[in-house]
C-alpha cells in the first residue's frame, strides 16, 4: 500500500528539519543524504543553508544532495560553490556536475579542470572523461567508484 501524499509531505518534513537542526551531526550528514534520494526541489533553500555552514563534511554532502536534485535552481547553486574554500567541496562540486544534464555543465566542468587543486582537477577531468566513455547515460555509483579508485591509485 502506497503512503499518502500527506504522509510523503509529513516525512519530507521531518527530514527536512533534521537536516537543518538535528543535535547530532551525524543525523544531520544522514538527513542531507536523504534530502538527496528523494530529488524533491523543495530541499533546495535548506540545502542552501547547509552549504553556507563551516563544516566541510556536511557542505560537501549537501553539495551531492543538490546534484541529485537537479535543475537550473541547484546548477546555480552549485556554481556558487565552485568557489567555496575547501577542496573536498569542490571536488565535490565537479562531481555532482557530473550527475546533471544542463547546457552550463561542461563550461564549469572545463573551469574546474584549471583549479589549483590537483584533486578538483582530477574530480573535473574522471567526469569529463567517463562521459566520453559513456555517452549513452550515466551510472552515478560507476563514475563515484571511478572516481574513488583513481584517488585511491593516486595516493
Amino acid at each position: 500500500m502506497a503512503a499518502s501524499n500527506e504522509d510523503q509531505d509529513t516525512y519530507f518534513d521531518k527530514v527536512l528539519q533534521s537536516a537543518l537542526h538535528h543535535g547530532r551531526w551525524e543525523k544531520r550528514v544522514e538527513m542531507v543524504y536523504i534530502l538527496g534520494e528523494l530529488r524533491d526541489p523543495r530541499a533546495l533553500d535548506a540545502l542552501k543553508a547547509i552549504m553556507a555552514e563551516d563544516d566541510p563534511y556536511l557542505v560537501s554532502e549537501a553539495v551531492r544532495a543538490t546534484g541529485k536534485i537537479g535543475g537550473s535552481k541547484a546548477m546555480e547553486q552549485l556554481q556558487i560553490m565552485m568557489r567555496h574554500s575547501s577542496f573536498m567541496v569542490r571536488g565535490e562540486v565537479a562531481l555532482a556536475l557530473g550527475e546533471m544534464v544542463h547546457p552550463k555543465r561542461d563550461k564549469l566542468l572545463n573551469e574546474l579542470l584549471k583549479d589549483f587543486s590537483p584533486y578538483v582537477a582530477n574530480c573535473a577531468n574522471i567526469v569529463l572523461n567517463y562521459d566520453s566513455l559513456d555517452p549513452k547515460g550515466k551510472d552515478v555509483q560507476k563514475l563515484r567508484f571511478c572516481h574513488a579508485k583513481r584517488c585511491n591509485q593516486s595516493r
